[in-house]
């Protein structure tokens, strides 16, 4: 659907004289990349209204959204799966803080050890490259420091909000959580770029 509908506003432009036709593709992954943005983005606000959690869910989609651009990880292979994933994947942050913080089950002990598994694989496994995007060496060093650092920071935002917003701590916490996971995750027949 996203693709379609990119190639449809791509040949329209192209037909307006508005751009060249040798540049179609290039506009074309330009508009794929910008609705698939904005889908996720819309995503992220809806699930949120729905778990009453609107304001965090900015947060959240902000931390997201640059953690896995310095990590990387896993990336499905079609525009529905990718945004199907990454609903289930913000309903399983959302409600799994939601539960934790009501049933007052998120506890310091689950936070640090969400934290340190997060940190380590965070700092061992980071970046993960996409086949269709690989990195150079410089890239990688470049995306590994920025990624420690940015996970770093997170943890000391989370550990300074948890006596005061444990809601958001936990939303952080779990986001980073899940970040790591997809640095870990391979899935057959899919090689992982050394």
């Amino acid at each position: 659907m996203i693709t379609k509908l990119s190639k449809r506003i791509s040949h329209f432009l192209c037909k307006q004289n508005i751009i060249a036709k040798d540049l179609i593709e290039v506009y074309q992954y330009g508009f794929e990349t910008i609705i698939s943005t904005l889908l996720g983005f819309f995503i992220t606000i809806i699930i949120g209204a729905i778990f009453r959690m609107t304001l965090i869910s900015l947060v959240y989609y902000f931390i997201f959204v640059i953690l896995r651009q310095f990590t990387g990880g896993y990336h499905a292979d079609t525009y529905f799966k990718c945004n199907l994933i990454f609903a289930v994947t913000t309903i399983f942050i959302f409600g799994m803080s939601k539960m934790a913080t009501i049933g007052e089950m998120y506890s310091i002990g689950l936070h640090i050890l969400l934290i340190v598994f997060s940190v380590t694989v965070i700092f061992f496994k980071a970046p993960v490259e996409n086949e269709n995007k690989p990195l150079s060496e410089e890239q990688k060093k470049r995306n590994h420091r920025l990624s420690v650092i940015t996970v770093m920071l997170l943890t000391a935002i989370s550990g300074f909000l948890y006596t005061k917003m444990v809601l958001t701590a936990a939303v952080i916490t779990f986001t980073m959580f899940v970040v790591a996971l997809m640095t870990v995750i391979n899935i057959p027949g899919k090689k992982e770029v050394e």
